[in-house]
């Protein structure tokens, strides 16, 4: 008998999934500065119709929305911890580059954005080094000229 994998519902108050996961981690980076901006709304969509960690996910305004809501209740630190919990190295290096993504739509990056985009840096172990390149590839993703 297959297992099917656990979809998030709309009702919990916690992170199920590595998707929930790393989408937990954008909506954060995208409410760093503690105003979300239209661009890092819409960077949240893209992350969810680009990357096959959302495969699953059939409502897209309805699971940002939802991850959303479990953050409110759980709170921005329990909610980093319990993502980190969630990911593998791998999908945390994920999450790291949908978070750079995301606060990068708005073509400005401000203090509070950097701290996060740091502390993330951190708690996911990824090294300096990694992190540049993420950071050189997302701003080439955004260049308009």
């Amino acid at each position: 008998m297959e297992k099917k994998a656990k979809v998030f519902s709309f009702d919990q108050q916690s992170l199920l999934t590595p998707a929930d996961a790393v989408m937990a981690v954008a909506v954060l980076a995208a409410g760093a500065d503690g105003k979300p901006d239209e661009r890092e709304l819409s960077g949240l969509e893209r992350a969810l119709f680009a990357s096959p960690v959302f495969a699953k996910v059939k409502n897209p305004v309805k699971y940002r929305c939802a991850i959303a809501a479990a953050i409110a209740c759980k709170g921005r630190e329990a909610t980093l911890i319990e993502a980190t919990g969630l990911l593998s190295p791998g999908l945390r290096e994920t999450a790291y580059a949908w978070a750079t993504y995301v606060i990068a739509a708005d073509r400005k990056t401000v203090s509070p954005e950097h701290k996060f985009l740091s502390l993330l840096r951190r708690r996911f172990g990824i090294h300096g080094e990694l992190a540049g390149k993420i950071n050189a590839v997302v701003s080439m993703l955004h260049r308009a000229k």
